[in-house]
């Protein structure tokens, strides 16, 4: 039971007491215990073991005994009880964006709406517009969200399925002693996927035997159809449901077949087209040699790169985890982050990187605790006081200051111009006012970027992969204006927002734009995102020498003097 999820299941709890017309005192302590579980730097589990789940701020004894009782049986009796009265489905209704537990009690009330499916029909026929306080657009806007939920549900981020995809090929490798390579979407590394393929040397009834005895479930052979170089077919699925699809091939074909499954269906019309007929060959590399083409990067095969095929940069010019020499975008306790100053910088220098920009949020961002121009100053000293420390040592540690200003609504950015020309860089971000058409987006963004304080957009389109659609821009002409004003373009490594889209770090690095990969980080462990972030970069082609926090501490600091010198001037 990880903090997350023990969190989860006591919000959950929370919104169950809500919707069945519970005390909304004891609702609050369970929502309230559930950010205070999930902010916690330990495990949970060290304090159960330990008998000290009443040290936790706001956990009493009874709420001690079914987090306990949680970790013992996976579940609590009330939780239990509270479950049994509601409708199994009204959970997922709460899903629902906008919908909060009031509105779905209302649904069900009302018009017996207890699944997705009774909200899509009654939805569908303009029922729900009749209950008063609803209307049009909100049924219209629920309707849109449910398809939009059925959409997401159906798929998985990559960095999700990254540790159980390797455990499933550990698994098949390890029990069939054969060649087993994860292809597909997976290997391209695109960042939201519909299942996972794999393709092995291995007999199709030696992998059902081995994904039985592992403990996976839906395990199906079907031997009638079968995609090109394959003898069977295998479907399975991981823990979560999320379906995998497993080729068994024969191994004097295995490269092709792992080659053939690799590349979009683009791709490899482009590399028949380019190069002829594909060389049956047990090992992949060979095919390319074959062919007598290059050996095309996993992560390059997509129709953006099928002009390019003769000249596509090699898997080891790509940008890597190892080429980052510093961070630029992380937050601390100053605003919404769960780490100190001292705290991130520690862990950045134990990554063995030369830097790290601290970049709160500004004042407007109330919600995540903005800091004002006087916490600013405040925090200006700290840093101060910290790198002077660094600088005793020898360290050749610098801490950046930062801030992530957000654009506001105009386009212009929070704080003062004089406040603005103190930091040493700036992430202009997006963070209000989403509903915006492209022109709106684009002007905005643009007058943000014009600014000359600005020194990176950050998150460009604030979207949420599988949570939130972004707001659009006109990508060319926000990198455009980012390449007039030399302003570096994010890469933003959360996991869930990988924004920039890889689809248009080509464009950036033509116009000349620099792209900086950033964790985001709002704990010590975050800045390890940033190998999500070097995942989508290299699909979009990006090397180090594009990349802004790949260069040297001495190199950054030179290119923000000068960004810093313009923001002076202005």
């Amino acid at each position: 039971m990880t903090n997350k999820k023990v969190a989860a299941v006591l919000n959950e709890t929370a919104q169950l007491i809500e919707l069945t017309g519970g005390n909304p005192f004891r609702a609050r302590a369970f929502s309230g215990a559930a950010r205070t579980i999930r902010d916690l730097e330990e495990p949970l589990q060290a304090y159960v073991d330990d008998g000290a789940l009443q040290d936790i701020d706001g956990i009493g004894e009874g709420l001690a005994a079914q987090i306990g009782d949680l970790f013992a049986r996976g579940s609590f009796d009330l939780r239990d009880d509270l479950l049994n009265a509601v409708p199994p489905g009204l959970l997922d209704v709460l899903r629902i964006n906008g919908l909060g537990t009031k509105r779905v009690r209302t649904l069900w009330d009302e018009l017996d709406i207890t699944s997705l499916d009774d909200l899509e029909e009654a939805a569908t026929a303009h029922r729900i517009q009749t209950i008063s306080g609803f209307g049009a657009k909100t049924e219209s806007n629920i309707l849109e969200s449910l398809r939009k939920l059925r959409r997401y549900d159906a798929q998985r981020r990559y960095a999700d399925v990254y540790a159980p995809a390797h455990a499933l090929r550990d698994v098949l490798a390890e029990s069939t002693n054969a060649q087993v390579a994860l292809v597909g979407a997976f290997r391209r590394q695109v960042p939201t996927l519909k299942q996972l393929t794999l393709v092995t040397a291995a007999d199709a009834f030696d992998v059902v035997e081995a994904l039985s005895e592992a403990g996976y479930d839906e395990i199906e052979a079907a031997r009638d159809a079968h995609p090109p170089y394959v003898t069977n077919t295998v479907d399975a699925a991981l823990p979560d449901g999320f379906p995998v699809v497993i080729y068994t091939v024969s191994g004097d074909v295995f490269g092709t077949a792992v080659w053939y499954h690799t590349g979009s269906a683009a791709y490899r019309e482009a590399f028949t087209n380019t190069y002829g007929t594909t060389p049956e060959v047990a090992e992949e590399h060979t095919l390319f040699a074959e062919a007598d083409a290059p050996p095309h990067p996993p992560e390059l095969r997509e129709a953006v790169w099928t002009d390019a095929l003769d000249d596509l940069p090699t898997s080891e010019s790509l940008i890597t985890v190892e080429d980052l020499r510093g961070t630029i975008h992380n937050h601390t306790t100053a605003s919404d982050g769960a780490h100190s100053l001292r705290d991130m910088a520690e862990a950045a220098r134990e990554r063995g990187l030369s830097y790290i920009g601290i970049c709160d949020h500004s004042q407007s961002l109330t919600v995540a605790s903005g800091l004002t121009p006087d916490e600013v100053r405040a925090q200006f000293e700290a840093i101060d006081a910290l790198n002077a420390e660094y600088a005793e040592q020898d360290t050749g540690f610098r801490i950046f200051k930062g801030i992530e200003s957000d654009i506001l609504k105009d386009g212009s950015l929070d704080y003062e111009d004089d406040l603005l020309a103190a930091f040493d860089l700036v992430v202009a971000s997006v963070h209000s006012g989403f509903t915006m058409t492209e022109a709106e987006a684009t002007e905005r963004v643009i007058r943000a970027v014009s600014h000359p304080a600005t020194t990176v957009l950050g998150h460009p389109t604030g979207r949420l992969l599988l949570v939130r659609e972004g707001y659009p821009i006109d990508h060319r002409a926000v990198i455009d204006a980012c390449a007039e004003h030399n302003v570096a373009v994010e890469l933003n490594a959360n996991p869930y927002r990988l924004d920039l889209d890889w689809t248009h770090v080509r464009y950036a690095i033509e116009q000349g734009v620099l792209i900086s990969i950033n964790p985001d980080a709002h704990a010590t462990d975050e800045l390890d995102n940033v190998r999500w972030g070097v995942a989508a970069a290299r699909k979009g082609g990006l090397t180090a020498e594009h990349c802004l926090n790949a260069k040297s501490l001495e190199a950054v600091t030179a290119w923000l003097n000068t960004r810093t010198s313009v923001a002076s001037a202005a």
